[in-house]
Formats: structure tokens, C-alpha cells, sequence
């Protein structure tokens, strides 16, 4: 997994590179140059590019943009045209930029300086463009926009080429992912020695594009020891490493005995779609605990899951005999609202010792209760935002102003793993680590999909920690997702259920076992 450093960490990863290391900054910076100059080329020569313009601020980032423009004179040798600009004036550079930009002199290339009452030149220039390289801030922004810097900004995204940003998109909040004011919108970003939490939001991505990062050649396990990480970013690989292959002695109740408390009368699907899910993603059993009215129904539909009817007028004893010998346990999916669903949401979270999974109604009718209630059972929190600002008791737009600290406090004062759904969906565990999901797709975007998710997790929680199943459940429902994709060519259109049909594919895949 990637390491994630927010705008705290990546400044003490730099001091520690140069004062404990001994790795000059400038040099640090000549790395870093290089290596975005490398990833550059290689998309110069994937568009065949023919223009290059490269607009650099008065810091280090455009340090770092005078390094990737003075890597790019074999390029400029070879026909490739280079335009690149200053937003101040050169004696305002300092440091180790102001020594960058002193080579970048001496090896022939000397910048432009933006007029900030004319922006007609860097207009002209943009329009002429097939690449146009963002070097104007990097991490350590934190106020707003204004003035020349944000009206080249606009220039820049106001244009046809392909944008690259350096190290983020400037005007995006490195911690958040929130715009500050005005951000470019790049179609790829070059992050230096890590990612950053900004890029990996559903905001951040939509500014940063496709991700890059470029290593500046120092020992950087030794670093981030010291330095901490906010985050790991997940793929599939980590899927690989937590889902082993079965033994071939394996039986169904030690594959996981999976208890679906959900669905009501008109919502018998989400039931449906949370078991099925369970039996698909490797549990053995699958029983739908649910109302007498939704009984006839899912009777009707069932062969592979088993089902349970809820005693009128006794809800405790009910749960009490449901829950004996399940291995996991799924909560919320179409229950409803009413006091009855309320009573058997307490129950279930105040008798079960196994992993709970709770999503969906049982959230809401929690954040009604105002505190979850007491019991010893690992619980797994599933929310999307809107979910998970009534459990903390603010609104959306605050858990989507930065998700990250959001999803830590509530693991924290919730004690419970979290799982804040969206693209790069985040989950957290009590004890502060945070996992982001390296997946982002549209097709997801569909009625169910949260209960099919609610159901993998609660299968993989019968048999791994509940942090490692909350991880490894959202890497499976997107993988799912994914293969859908790459059958149909689509973007839209899937239906919860192909992300059921596709799960034992996305396993086989993950385990090496096509």
C-alpha cells in the first residue's frame, strides 16, 4: 500500500531529508523535477505533443518547474516546443527555486514574465499548447487565490491542452481536497515522495486527474518512521494479501455464517441483495432475519438463503435465538424507521458478541437514538456522508470538507471501524488508521450497491478483523464494479445485482486463481 502524507508530514519528510539525511534541498528538487520531466516525456510522446508551455510560481513548485523545463532540452532539440512563464518577477524567486532558476538561464531557457495587466501573451501561448505543465503552488497553500495567480489559473483551464499538475493542482487544499478560490484542473498530476490526502477525494480526484508519483531517491521508509502517515491507499493487490485460497477441507459453517437482519414489505430487495452478496463473497450460510409482512415474498424468491420471521411482541427473544452460532452480521438494509425496527436494532447491537455490520436504516434510527447502544460486538459503520453527519451531528457539507478528519472522529468516538463511502471511499479503524480506496467509479452510482457492500463486508468479517474486512469488502465490490466495466464498455447502467453476479470473478482474480 501507498503511503498518504498530509501538508504537515511532507514538510517534516523534507526537513528530515535535509537536516538528519544530509540530502541538500536543491537537490530534492532537482529529483523531483526529473522524475515529473520523466513522466512528462512519456505523455509528450503518448499525444505527440508538439508544444509546451510551463507557468511557474514564485516558490518551490515553480522550482520544480524550472528543473522538468531544463530536462526537456533533448525534447527542445529534437523540435519540441517549449514556452515558459513567470507570475512574478525573477527577483522575487528565492532559495533553492532561485538556483534552478539561475541553471534553467544558463542552459538558454529564460522565462517569460506575466503581465498582470495583460494576460493577452500567456493567453496566446495556452492556445497554441498541447501540454501545459501547472508549477504555480504546491502543498503548503492554504489561503485562497487571487489576483494574477488566479487569473492565469483560469487562463490555464480555459485552454484545449492537456494539463499536468506538479505535485497537486494549484489551488487545490493538499489535507481536503477543497478548492481554494480557483483550482486547475488537470487531466494528470505528478505527486512528489507521496500522495497527498487532497488528491484522493471525490472533489480532489475530480481536479487531479490520473495520479503519478515520483520518488526523490531517499530512503524513505527511514523517514516516514519518523514523520508518521495519515493514510495507505489500497488496491487490489491488498485484496490478495488478506483473501488467501480456501482449504479444500473447508465447510460452510467455518466459511462464515452470516445473519441478514433487513427488508421490510415493500423493500424485500435490499434483503435480497445483502445475502446474496454474503454467499457470493465466500460465506457458507446466509439467514434474512426480517418482518412477518416480508416473509411470503422472500419465501418465494429463496433457495440458497435460509429465513427467520421476527416474533410479534418479542423482538429480544427473537434476536436472542437468531443470533446463535452466526459467524457475522448484517443490520439495516430496508428495516425501516418505525420503533419496532429501533427495538430490533438495539437488540441485535446489545446481544451479538460476532462482527456487526451496520448500514443503511440502522444508521439513521442510531443517529435518532443519539449514541449507539452499549454491547461487546465489533461493529463496522457503513455511511455515506449525509449518513454519517447525523451520527456526528453536523451536516453533508462538512463531512465533505474534509472527509478525513471526519472518518477519524468517528472511529474514534465511536469506536467502531467506519466506512465512509464514495469515490476513494475511506475506512478507518478505532485506533486511527485510515485506509483509501484506490477506486473511483461512476457505474457504482446505483440503487443497492451500498447493501451488496454491506453484504461482502459482513461475509469477509466472519473470518477476518473487522478493519481488514471492512478494507478488503470495499476493494471486492469495486473490483466487481470494474469487471462489469470492462465487459459492457460502460459507464452507467449496472444494476446492483451484476455486482452480486461478478464477486466470485473479482475473488478468483485477486487470489491468482483464473
Amino acid at each position: 500500500m501507498q503511503p498518504i502524507l498530509n501538508r504537515r508530514q511532507i514538510r517534516e519528510y523534507d526537513r528530515i531529508a535535509m537536516e538528519e539525511l544530509g540530502v541538500p534541498g536543491a537537490e530534492l528538487m532537482e529529483n523531483a523535477g526529473r522524475g515529473a520531466a520523466d513522466v512528462i516525456r512519456n505523455l509528450i510522446a503518448k499525444s505527440k505533443a508538439k508544444t509546451i508551455t510551463i507557468v511557474c510560481g514564485t516558490g518551490n513548485n515553480g522550482g520544480d518547474g524550472f528543473v522538468v523545463a531544463r530536462h526537456m532540452a533533448p525534447e527542445i532539440s529534437a523540435g519540441l516546443r517549449l514556452q515558459i512563464f513567470l507570475t512574478a518577477p525573477a527577483q522575487r524567486i528565492k532559495g533553492d527555486a532561485a538556483l534552478k532558476l539561475a541553471e534553467l538561464i544558463s542552459a538558454g531557457i529564460d522565462p517569460t514574465l506575466i503581465d498582470e495587466n495583460d494576460l493577452a501573451v500567456l493567453t496566446q501561448a495556452l492556445e497554441t499548447s498541447d501540454i501545459v505543465v501547472d508549477a504555480i503552488f504546491g502543498t503548503g497553500l492554504t489561503r485562497p487565490v487571487t489576483g494574477l495567480e488566479a487569473e492565469a489559473i483560469k487562463a490555464m483551464n480555459a485552454c484545449k491542452a492537456l494539463r499536468i499538475g506538479l505535485d497537486l493542482p494549484s489551488g487545490l487544499d493538499a489535507d481536503t481536497g477543497q478548492t481554494l478560490g480557483v483550482a486547475v484542473k488537470a487531466s494528470h498530476t505528478i505527486s512528489f515522495a507521496c500522495l497527498k490526502p487532497g488528491l484522493l477525494t471525490p472533489q480532489g480526484r475530480e481536479l487531479a486527474g490520473a495520479l503519478h508519483t515520483v520518488h526523490l531517491c531517499v530512503d524513505s521508509e527511514q523517514i516516514l518512521r519518523k514523520t508518521g502517515i495519515t493514510a495507505e491507499l489500497m488496491g487490489a493487490e491488498y485484496l490478495s494479501s488478506v483473501v488467501a485460497p480456501r482449504s479444500t477441507t473447508t465447510y460452510k459453517h467455518r466459511a462464515g455464517d452470516v445473519l441478514v437482519v433487513a427488508g421490510s414489505r415493500t423493500k424485500i430487495g435490499a434483503a435480497k441483495l445483502v445475502a446474496e452478496a454474503a454467499l457470493r463473497a465466500g460465506a457458507g450460510l446466509a439467514t434474512i432475519l426480517t418482518w412477518s409482512d416480508a416473509l411470503a415474498s422472500l419465501a418465494a424468491w429463496t433457495r440458497e438463503v435460509m429465513l427467520l420471521e421476527i416474533a410479534a411482541g418479542d423482538i429480544a427473544q427473537t434476536v436472542s435465538h437468531a443470533l446463535a452460532k452466526r459467524s457475522a452480521i448484517a443490520i439495516g438494509p430496508g428495516l425501516g424507521l418505525d420503533h419496532d425496527a429501533a427495538e430490533l436494532v438495539k437488540a441485535v447491537l446489545s446481544l451479538t458478541t460476532v462482527p456487526v455490520v451496520v448500514d443503511a436504516d440502522a444508521l439513521t434510527l442510531i443517529a435518532e437514538m443519539g449514541s449507539l447502544p452499549a454491547g461487546k460486538t465489533p461493529r463496522i459503520l457503513t455511511p455515506h456522508s449525509g449518513e454519517l453527519a447525523r451520527l456526528l451531528k453536523t451536516d453533508a457539507a462538512s463531512i465533505e470538507a474534509d472527509r478525513f478528519a471526519a472518518v477519524a472522529r468517528a472511529a474514534k468516538e465511536l469506536q467502531s471501524t467506519i466506512v465512509l463511502k464514495g469515490a476513494h471511499t475511506l475506512i478507518a479503524s478505532p485506533a486511527g488508521e485510515i485506509r483509501v480506496a484506490n477506486f473511483a467509479n461512476p457505474v457504482l452510482a446505483t440503487a443497492g450497491s451500498g447493501d451488496v457492500l454491506a453484504g461482502i463486508i459482513a461475509a469477509l468479517a466472519a473470518t477476518l478483523t473487522p478493519f481488514d474486512a471492512a478494507s478488503a469488502g470495499v476493494c471486492l465490490h469495486a473490483l466487481a464494479g470494474e469487471k462489469w466495466c470492462s465487459e459492457t464498455s460502460a459507464d452507467r447502467g449496472m444494476l446492483a445485482g451484476d455486482i452480486v453476479d461478478r464477486l466470485p470473478e473479482a475473488l478468483a482474480g485477486a487470489a491468482k486463481r483464473f
